[in-house]
């Protein structure tokens, strides 16, 4: 997840897409649609490099699609049930493997793509793009939340949740800048913030096959802790309505001490506050129960070949050069984008754009994903909507909300879009 940079993006991605859908390579040469991930910041310079080395043989052409995740999915799944051979490469979040592969939308990895597409790839990010020991996507990007903080008002570290709120509450009395910016509007990035707390507790959504809600006492506690952030005054006003670019924004106009972000914070925040990027500090998550490590819910992105794509082998080939290791480290110099390949992190120029890259690989190691389920997406809009806004969450009932909303998503009864 990184900062919008567009806006009415949702409005001409149809558009767009459906045009270049349309269309065929120069001379006959086949094409290879690409979407998501073509508008981050030096794209183009990716793309050029992949069309001088496919001499010929294909040429990659980018489509945009909305900007945010849950709007994304809508477009894809859309064009795929109506059978849109016009898509090739899928830019997917790595939530969506599990419902697109039961369905039939994209396809399984053959043994020798399967080795190419893993190798030198850490553990984490695999399993993001696999779903009954088979493999559907090529990891593209990884990514996981960090403790952000301004140095010069926080000179130590907090290691757990009790220290960022006692740190908050003095820097308030001092009347000094003390929010704690948390992703906590009704949408996607609010599920993550949620599921970092909830498993850093120990606790979970859904049982290992999702066949059962395992909502239970660690559950009411995580619920206890977003009510209280959004009750005892040390969060943002407009916490209900913050996304990543408002928790961004709230450290950048000097009102946060504390925030729940991406590792891009420090790259963006370079360009935006030179200042406040010169006191920017980060850390691994606090632990929500002290003595037990914080345990960062998994971000980023896969590619997989749509079922439907009339090239799927050229999909393949074109998307292992959009993740080859010198564009794995273009995305994440350009655009923030946390690389899957070990390869990069061990390079020099990467770890000085990124000193906190060993900070990243830490909690890589202990990350979970979201619920691995076909069903992730009712999941997901059941706990965001049940959950907003947190002022208003009574951790005993809403927990037992929870329970039976998750329990009829299984069942099949109330299916959200």
């Amino acid at each position: 997840m990184a900062l919008r940079k567009l806006t009415g993006l949702g409005v001409v991605a149809a558009t767009v897409g459906a045009l270049a859908a349309c269309s065929s390579g120069d001379g006959g040469t086949p094409v290879v649609n690409v979407y998501g991930s073509t508008s981050d910041a030096g794209w183009d310079k990716i793309l050029a490099a992949c069309n001088d080395a496919a001499a010929g043989k294909y040429v990659i052409r980018p489509n945009l699609i909305p900007s945010d995740a849950d709007s994304q999915r809508e477009q894809f799944v859309r064009r795929l049930a109506a059978r849109d051979d016009g898509m090739d490469v899928l830019g997917m979040d790595v939530t969506w493997t599990a419902e697109f592969a039961e369905a039939g939308w994209i396809r399984e990895l053959d043994a020798e793509q399967t080795k190419a597409a893993t190798e030198g790839v850490l553990e984490q990010p695999i399993d993001t793009a696999t779903w009954k020991d088979k493999l559907y996507g090529i990891p593209r990007t990884t990514n996981v939340q960090l403790l952000w903080f301004r140095k010069s008002l926080v000179p130590d570290p907090p290691t757990t949740w009790q220290q960022v709120l006692d740190q908050s509450k003095q820097l308030k009395t001092e009347r000094k800048p003390y929010v704690i910016g948390l992703t906590a509007a009704q949408y996607e990035g609010y599920v993550v913030g949620f599921n970092t707390i909830l498993s850093s507790l120990g606790g979970t959504l859904v049982n290992e096959d999702s066949t059962k809600p395992t909502v239970d006492d660690n559950t009411v506690q995580a619920l206890g802790i977003l009510r209280s952030l959004a009750t005892d005054g040390l969060a943002s006003a407009s916490l209900s309505n913050s996304q990543e670019p408002e928790v961004f924004a709230q450290m950048q106009n000097g009102q946060a001490a504390f925030a729940m972000n991406w590792p891009y914070m420090l790259s963006a925040m370079r360009e935006a506050n030179p200042e406040i990027a010169e006191d920017l500090g980060w850390a691994k998550l606090p632990e929500f129960r002290e003595g037990t490590p914080a345990r960062a819910t998994l971000g980023g992105m896969n590619y997989a070949i749509s079922k439907y794509s009339k090239h799927p082998d050229l999909a393949f080939d074109a998307a292992m050069c959009l993740r080859n290791p010198e564009n794995q480290l273009r995305g994440a110099l350009d655009a923030g984008n946390v690389p899957v390949l070990q390869e990069v992190f061990d390079e020099q120029e990467f770890q000085k754009a990124y000193p906190m890259y060993e900070d990243i690989l830490a909690e890589l190691e202990t990350a979970v994903p979201r619920p691995k389920t076909p069903l992730y997406q009712n999941i997901s809009t059941i706990v965001s909507s049940t959950l907003s806004p947190p002022s208003q969450i009574d951790p005993e009932r809403t927990a037992t909300t929870l329970r039976d909303e998750i329990q009829d998503a299984i069942d099949g009864k109330g299916i959200l879009p």
